[in-house]
């Protein structure tokens, strides 16, 4: 059973919008039951992987952190008795396509300059569980932060290695940048270009396929779907 049968009880709610007073509809998966899709970098999120996920979403932004992510995951599958090709385990790829390589990289270029630097810095101080606000908005930062509880393992290790490979000074406006656009690596460019860079990461890391992020919406961004 995907559920107990119980434990559902009929909704009663009256809101300003919406008026509800019956049972939810619901219904078992195709597999008949609940799947386990879980996402967690940190030596508790593997752990728990390994032991019961089905499949994972995972975001790291080199293929290298990828590589060595996928091996941890399949070596906790071992450790607990299952088959290391029993989770299934999917990046998150953000691609952006075009007719030509120069549309492509327009395309780019106009999503990367609407990005909030506010809100990035929002994004990163709630992960990180880091008040960015506290420090000088153009000075250096450095992210070798501890892994507290509330923060996301798997955020910090990307930041950090986002860190090494930085161009220019790695400050909190820098950050609340980047943050705003997302860390998600984004082939940009043809379907082939876009089509090989997938492909790399798919036989350079093991993983089993991908899990597209959208980054650029053409209503918003006065595109189109071509």
């Amino acid at each position: 059973m995907a559920y107990d049968a119980s434990k559902i009880h009929k909704i009663h709610f009256d809101g300003k919008h919406h008026r509800c007073h019956a049972y939810a509809q619901t219904h078992p998966s195709p597999q008949r039951s609940p799947v386990i899709f879980q996402a967690g970098a940190s030596k508790a999120g593997i752990d728990f992987a390994g032991k019961h996920a089905e499949a994972i979403y995972t975001d790291n932004s080199t293929i290298a952190s990828l590589a060595e992510y996928v091996r941890d995951v399949r070596a906790a599958c071992v450790r607990h008795g299952r088959d290391p090709r029993a989770v299934k385990i999917f990046m998150a790829m953000a691609p952006i396509v075009a007719k030509t390589q120069v549309e492509a990289q327009a395309k780019y270029d106009k999503a990367k300059s609407l990005a909030s630097t506010q809100a990035g810095l929002a994004k990163f101080s709630g992960y990180t569980n880091v008040d960015l606000s506290k420090y000088p908005l153009k000075e250096p930062f450095n992210t070798e932060l501890t892994h507290a509880d509330n923060q996301v393992a798997g955020v910090i290790k990307n930041y950090s290695l986002k860190q090494k490979e930085a161009t220019e000074l790695f400050t909190p406006e820098y950050i609340g940048k980047m943050a705003g656009f997302g860390s998600t690596p984004k082939p940009t460019g043809t379907p082939e270009r876009v089509a090989d860079i997938l492909e790399d990461w798919f036989h350079k890391t093991d993983i089993d396929g991908f899990n597209l992020v959208c980054k650029w919406l053409p209503w918003l961004l006065g595109g189109s779907w071509n």
